[in-house]
């Protein structure tokens, strides 16, 4: 998963990569490490350490990388929207078109409640009255259709594996108990513990 957030030059710190920046109406991006930071000036080493240096102006917005654990806190209420809601069950009659855009699917329930906030779309539920299909890379068996909506309202679905569904949840109801207890994990680490869970059961 990846994401920027904005800052003033006051939240920087020498050495730090930006990943672009935005100033009026206009947005820049580009890698850059910062060199020197004055109320007036941020100067840059464009694209690598060392590389070209350039004054950018104090009043822009500078976008920082956010890490994986600040992007999963962030997106974490809506995971948990999203992990409800994935749960019901509709009939065919209720989902729509079949649609090939499914670029707001993740077995990942941040990464999909990023994804769905990108495209603008809300999960509904998901249905099993469909024809199965394979993958194309990997050949998982796509055995349901998960629905969602758009803005205007319009429902559609798309191919999704039911076995996500209960891994997105146990993911989900992991990362809650880390939460309380104030562990820190990576997401390939709670993949796995939900994985090993999985195999004790």
């Amino acid at each position: 998963m990846e994401e920027n957030r904005k800052v003033t030059y006051k939240h920087l710190k020498v050495g730090q990569m930006i990943k672009g920046t935005e100033y009026g109406n206009c947005h820049s991006g580009f890698v850059a490490y910062v060199k020197d930071i004055t109320p007036a000036f941020v100067t840059v080493e464009k694209w690598r350490k060392g590389g070209d240096e350039e004054r950018i102006d104090s009043r822009a917005l500078f976008l920082l990388p956010m890490t994986e654990d600040e992007i999963i806190e962030k997106y974490n209420n809506a995971a948990g929207k999203i992990i409800e809601a994935i749960q019901n069950p509709m009939h065919h009659d209720e989902i729509g078109e079949k649609e090939m855009w499914n670029v707001w699917l993740s077995p990942n329930p941040w990464e999909m409640a990023q994804l769905c906030k990108a495209k603008k779309v809300t999960v509904i539920g998901h249905c099993r009255d469909i024809v199965p299909k394979h993958a194309m890379f990997g050949g998982d068996l796509l055995d349901i259709g998960v629905c969602a909506e758009d803005e205007d309202g319009y429902r559609f679905w798309c191919h999704f594996r039911s076995e996500y569904i209960t891994a997105m949840a146990k993911r989900y109801q992991r990362y809650q108990e880390y939460r309380k207890k104030g562990k820190k994990f990576h997401y390939d680490e709670l993949v796995q513990a939900c994985l090993d869970d999985m195999e004790g059961e």
